[in-house]
């Protein structure tokens, strides 16, 4: 065999070398990304990340170890700058969403250019240390070209393989270990439900995948998942025993027989699974706040970026109506909007379809044609009330033309057709006052009416000079906060406003006693900092998921007021409202709660970590972080949560997915027509026989 030349060693060499850079490269990049998240903890993750790194990096090598040098390092440089972009991004929205970006949300991103100012700038210093590695490897390809040889010894026949023989055959023993530590018992975290092996197949969970995988396999994953989907879901339940049932007064009682008909007859998977989960699900009871607003009519607002800290002691005096309706109706106080990758819409679906939105895409926008028959405004329109939506501005962001209909809205008001004048530059939001203005005129004089209201002045950027950002920027000159913070104070202001409008006018045609009104914040104002939005609020921010308390009111001027510490979120508001107001409804079709029913309460946020009295449960860091030193938790109960957890999301994105609500309204109504057909049929037999028989 011919000896290899100096120079030919020496390239052998440069690739070595290359590989093993390009392996710590991809490592370094995870454990930094854990570190800046303040996540990283010592587990047999960091195991799993590193042989993911190797697999990649193993990967890139074989596919570039036999081009010119030139083109080798051309193609590392574009891999490697994606990877560290690709990190860099997730960072930028796990703390300004609140939720890790998915493939599926790639379309609502074109819609929010004008946010990337304020997207870049809510990026902390530290965050931009993740890119050291790159220009550390940058620095390499400019001064290290020069790599003397290895001394290597000749004893190894594996030697005298070629280079990415060598490669291929290192790649097929590291997939053999990852794939163990995905598999082997002890290597899996005990609260961890999904399994490491389920995620590769699907990374139904994007915290979970990324903990686990770190986010270069978790781009990988992502892509796959997103071409491939998914439509296999497992989970656990107790079958009703209807013999056993502890029959009460104030039981709500549900004919399930035409469902079994439907069941029985169904052979699609997917519609089987969710048969067989939604019917076997609690029954709630009637309480006794079943039906107390009964008859009345009801208004529900959407505050945008209205968060918990503006209803403190401190502001009783800036937002005099927003006080008076949170201090005398029946406010939640552990209430939580969590952030979704579009953040307004979901919380704005989850509020209408007591349904968890779907990580991996703008739920509210991918399937905004599914009809939902058990929809809040669905359910007031079958019970005789005029039911609308409104909202100021356009629909680009939102498909609320389509999608609010489906709810059950008989019309929609977009900022047009409310003959409202609207400034298409980003910053310049329309005026709340002005919305309520225009938008109580159209069902004020309704006898009954049913509506659904999102505003939108207090929405962001809070860094710019705008007209209601300035409008009363004078009130809070003696605050000691920033000018961006003074800018959303007087946005509320506006939002403020609205609300005294709305009940002055309520008052003047006598409707204000018959009418309730329930407010809610989509999200807090996340475009201020976390230390702007903390010199706000007069609790700690930077607790466990708490920055994302939102304010829940249900006010009426003849109800008592009354606080609920229940852990609420927009999936309880609808079966709340409909156990109030007394309508028959299934509570098992909602996967939310009515708050004034027996339920073991929780708040599940985008990546499946929980908040309740007991304490937070971190998906990040996988582990359960208590309430106080006091606080005993057992396993078993942080794991059957988990399990809980898992299922909800695994059920609702199926349900959304098969538009499952609509299939099941339109098969039990097929069941129907064929009993009525039947009964008609029996009806003109016996009119025959009759006849013969005169």
């Amino acid at each position: 065999m011919e000896k290899k030349t100096i120079e030919e060693k020496r390239e052998i060499d440069k690739k070595i070398v290359d590989y093993l850079l390009e392996v710590f490269y991809i490592y370094i990049i995870e454990i930094l990304f854990k570190i800046i998240l303040k996540n990283f903890i010592v587990d047999w993750s960091l195991l799993r990340i590193f042989l993911s790194s190797l697999f990649i990096g193993t990967i890139i090598s074989l596919i570039t170890v036999n081009l010119k040098p030139v083109l080798r390092r051309i193609i590392l440089i574009v891999f490697n700058f994606i990877v560290v972009l690709y990190a860099w991004l997730q960072i930028g929205f796990i703390e300004y969403l609140g939720a890790f970006i998915s493939i599926g949300n790639a379309e609502q991103g074109t819609k929010i250019t004008a946010y990337i100012v304020d997207f870049i700038s809510s990026y902390r210093w530290v965050v931009y240390l993740i890119y050291i590695p790159y220009i550390l490897f940058i620095l390499y390809l400019i001064f290290g070209k020069k790599i003397k040889k290895f001394e290597r010894g000749n004893k190894l026949n594996f030697k005298s393989l070629s280079l990415d023989i060598k490669i291929l055959i290192f790649l097929i023993l590291n997939i053999i270990a990852f794939m163990a530590t995905v598999d082997i018992p002890f290597m899996q975290n005990k609260y961890q439900t999904v399994t490491n092996k389920a995620l590769l197949n699907y990374p139904s969970s994007p915290s979970l995948a990324i903990k686990n995988f770190g986010t270069t396999l978790y781009l990988a994953l992502d892509i796959k998942g997103t071409i491939k989907g998914n439509e296999e879901v497992t989970y656990t339940v107790e079958k009703k025993e209807e013999s056993k049932k502890n029959i009460k007064n104030n039981s709500r009682i549900i004919d399930d027989t035409l469902w079994n008909k439907v069941i029985e007859k169904e052979e699609n998977k997917p519609y089987s699974t969710l048969n067989d989960y939604y019917i076997n699900r609690k029954i709630t009871d009637k309480n006794d706040y079943t039906g107390i607003l009964k008859g009345k009519n009801l208004i529900v607002l959407m505050l945008e970026s209205v968060g918990y800290a503006v209803f403190d002691d401190e502001y009783k005096d800036y937002f005099p109506t927003l006080y008076k309706m949170y201090k005398e109706g029946i406010s939640g106080v552990n209430n939580y909007s969590p952030r979704n990758n579009c953040a307004t819409g979901e919380s704005e679906m989850t509020a209408q379809l007591s349904l968890y939105s779907i990580t991996t895409t703008c739920t509210v926008n991918t399937y905004r044609n599914n009809v939902y028959p058990e929809a809040l405004m669905n359910v007031f329109k079958n019970n005789g009330y005029y039911t609308s939506a409104y909202h100021d501005y356009t629909d680009q962001y939102y498909y609320r033309t389509v999608y609010e209909q489906k709810y059950g809205s008989i019309d929609y008001f977009g900022v047009t057709k409310l003959g409202m004048t609207y400034n298409p530059i980003y910053r310049e939001w329309p005026s709340d006052l002005v919305f309520a203005e225009k938008s109580l005129d159209k069902f004020v004089d309704k006898d009954h009416f049913a509506s659904f209201m999102v505003t939108v002045t207090s929405h962001a950027p809070y860094n710019y000079s705008s007209t209601y950002g300035d409008k009363y920027l004078s009130l809070f000159e003696d605050l000691d906060i920033s000018k961006n913070t003074k800018r959303f104070l007087s946005k509320v202001k506006e939002v403020d406003l609205a609300l005294e409008y709305i009940l002055k006018t309520l008052e003047e045609k006598g409707k204000l006693d018959d009418t309730v009104i329930v407010l809610f914040g989509d999200h807090y104002p996340y475009s201020l900092s976390d230390k702007e939005y903390a010199s706000i609020a007069k609790y700690d921010t930077s607790v466990n998921n708490d920055v994302d308390r939102t304010p829940f009111i249900i006010y009426n001027s003849s109800l008592l007021n009354g606080e609920i510490t229940k852990y609420t979120s927009p999936l309880d508001y609808t079966p709340t409202l409909l156990n109030l107001f007394g309508f028959d409804y299934d509570p098992r079709l909602y996967l939310g709660n009515d708050i004034f029913s027996d339920y073991t309460d929780f708040v599940l946020f985008p990546d499946n970590s929980w908040q309740g009295a007991d304490g937070f449960y971190s998906v990040s860091k996988g582990e359960f972080i208590p309430a106080s030193e006091e606080t005993i938790v057992d396993d078993e109960k942080i794991i059957k949560i988990n399990q809980e957890v898992n299922t909800l999301r695994n059920m609702s994105a199926l349900t959304i997915k098969k538009n499952y609500m609509n299939y099941l309204h339109n098969a039990i109504q097929k069941e129907r027509d064929l009993i009525l057909l039947e009964e008609q049929k029996k009806e003109e037999a016996e009119k025959a026989m009759e006849k013969e028989e005169d």
